[in-house]
């Protein structure tokens, strides 16, 4: 027995060093890649194929050992160096290449050096592309994520190389490569309650995390609710917050009367059916431990027309009323929501506040706007069609800011805020409800329904144009759209990645405005509104996926965010 453990001991050692240090591909010949597998299920490939005249390893040069040289003048290929990824076909892929490399060119020339992917379908994806002086070591470390469609390689272009005079010298070559399943040995994906939580992740950097959830439909699963307070402090109702929802279907049948601030009385409903279903999710939310933010107050879309209509569309009566009777609609909408939620708020839960902010107005800027028409015109809103102006948005932040208790946060909330003409438009909202004494805005709300290849940085423009009005940020509905394109699921990670790091550099500290709380909208890809937007196209926007809540690598891309902030942070 002890001879048998032996001899699997050392074929085991065996097995590793020929893993390790397997040779992959050559100046003339394509091989099988053989790679070592880590224990996260991602792949490293240590080192290049060899070639007995062209790459010779473990050389000493300027210094160094292990340094492997590449004579380009020795090649009978195009590409001095290919390392075979035909492994990987069909994967989403990313890819980090770290290595130093020196050129070294007897004539003294530049020579451009260019590691690149033969993937068509991408248009050829660069990780480096840039001339390097002759006898200068650099240092590259790159990443990149692609959808190999086909068999491809990862290789130095020749193209640019002074093929008959230069040396290639590299060392520490590392090539990482992590995908979903990317091994037979990947982990298998955990669901959300096994995974780390992001609520904790994010709490020492924002004041709440959470997701938009249907209470009408996917509430009652039950893994959904044990999962949400592990996961979230906080909710959105998708849909159960809106006008729709609160005022009913149909038009009041009992009226009584509202003074308005023009000193008349105004018929207004005697009653809101509807706070039966608001009162059912405060006590639900309030048995998980969750916060909500209300969403929302003020509307063009789903209102009841007959809300803006005179005698609130009886008898077919279509005509829309004036402004002073619709602001004194307004104000007994607004007040009357808000009176019910603290009401609510101290009968059943001590007076603490369980929603935490209200999205006063919600999309009342145009998708055109222009420096003379900024706001939805009466073709798409009725609440312009009345007023003409912005007087309706100023007059429901004066409303809310009267009867809100002054910690629950009042935002103005809208969607394609990173365009430039649309950021003006909101800013211009901002300015108008800032300059009401008796209004108050507390933040900006941007959705951020946002594309998968959509710049970070480009968004971060427009959050710095909200911070500069001296008010905070909320993100109020993230979700990432694949469109047209298929989905990948490391592009994905990507784009939650440099997104959460962006709004962590931005975060709200102490006297200083920033981005306060995040909220995605949806838990899962099967439940996520964009199927409807992107007809033919499957979307999979989120941070899980299936019955089971099984975290995608997006996921833990928000978790690479939070860690590597950490780490800037401790510097």
């Amino acid at each position: 027995m002890p001879m048998m453990k032996n001899m699997k001991k050392n074929l085991i050692l065996f097995t590793a060093s020929i893993l390790l240090f397997s040779l992959l591909s050559s100046c003339t010949e394509k091989a099988t890649p053989k790679l070592i597998e880590n224990s996260d299920g991602s792949v490293t490939i240590t080192r290049i194929d060899e070639d007995g005249k062209a790459i010779k390893f473990n050389k000493k040069f300027d210094g160094y050992k292990n340094v492997t040289e590449i004579n380009l003048a020795q090649c009978s290929k195009s590409n001095p160096v290919t390392i075979d990824l035909s492994a990987f076909e069909g994967k989403d892929l990313e890819l980090r290449l770290s290595c130093d490399l020196l050129i070294k060119d007897e004539s003294g020339r530049e020579n451009k050096l260019i590691w690149l992917i033969n993937e068509i379908e991408e248009d050829f994806p660069k990780l480096y592309d840039r001339k390097v002086e002759s006898g200068k070591w650099i240092s590259i470390n790159k990443a990149l994520t692609v959808h190999l469609a086909g068999k491809r390689q990862l290789y130095i272009s020749g193209t640019g190389l002074n093929k008959d005079t230069a040396k290639i010298y590299i060392k520490n070559f590392t090539l990482k490569l992590s995908g979903e399943g990317l091994t037979k040995d990947a982990p298998p994906p955990v669901n959300w309650l096994e995974a780390k939580s992001l609520h904790e992740s994010l709490s020492d950097y924002f004041d709440y995390f959470g997701f938009c959830v249907s209470y009408n439909n996917s509430f009652r699963e039950p893994l959904l609710q044990k999962g949400l307070p592990y996961q979230a402090s906080c909710v959105t109702m998708e849909n159960e917050f809106k006008p729709d929802f609160i005022l009913g279907g149909s038009r009041p049948s009992k009226l009584t009367e509202f003074k308005g601030e023009d000193g008349k009385l105004y018929a207004v409903p005697a009653e809101l059916p509807s706070f039966k279903q608001m009162d059912s999710i405060l006590s639900d939310m309030q048995k998980l431990g969750l916060k909500l933010r209300g969403h929302t107050l003020v509307w063009h879309s789903q209102t009841p027309a007959w809300f803006f209509q005179k005698n609130y569309g009886k008898d077919g009566e279509n005509q829309l009323v004036n402004s002073n009777e619709m602001n004194a609609r307004m104000e007994w909408y607004i007040k009357t929501v808000l009176e019910h939620t603290a009401r609510w708020e101290k009968e059943n839960n001590g007076g603490k506040h369980m929603i935490i902010a209200w999205d006063v107005v919600n999309e009342a800027a145009s998708d055109n706007a222009s420096d003379f028409r900024y706001l939805r015109d009466e073709s798409s809103s009725k609440w312009f069609a009345i007023y003409k102006d912005e007087s309706f948005i100023v007059n429901a932040f004066r409303y809310a800011n009267k009867y809100a208790p002054k910690d629950v946060k009042l935002v103005y909330n809208d969607y394609g805020c990173a365009s430039i003409n649309k950021n003006k438009a909101i800013c211009k909202i901002i300015d108008a409800i800032q300059a009401c004494p008796d209004a108050r805005i507390d933040a900006a709300g941007m959705q951020t329904h946002i594309g998968i290849n959509d710049s970070a940085e480009n968004f971060e423009k427009a959050v710095k144009n909200f911070l500069a009005k001296d008010i905070n940020v909320q993100i109020t509905e993230m979700d990432v759209a694949n469109g047209a394109s298929g989905y990948n699921a490391m592009k994905l990670k990507e784009c939650y990645k440099n997104y959460f790091t962006m709004f962590l550099r931005n975060r709200k500290e102490q006297d200083k405005k920033g981005i306060e709380g995040i909220t995605l909208w949806g838990v899962r890809d099967e439940w996520t509104w964009l199927n409807g937007m992107h007809k033919g196209h499957t979307q999979y926007p989120l941070l899980f996926r299936g019955s089971n809540f099984e975290c995608k690598p997006a996921f833990y891309g928000v978790l690479e965010a939070v860690s590597d902030s950490k780490a800037s942070d401790a510097k």
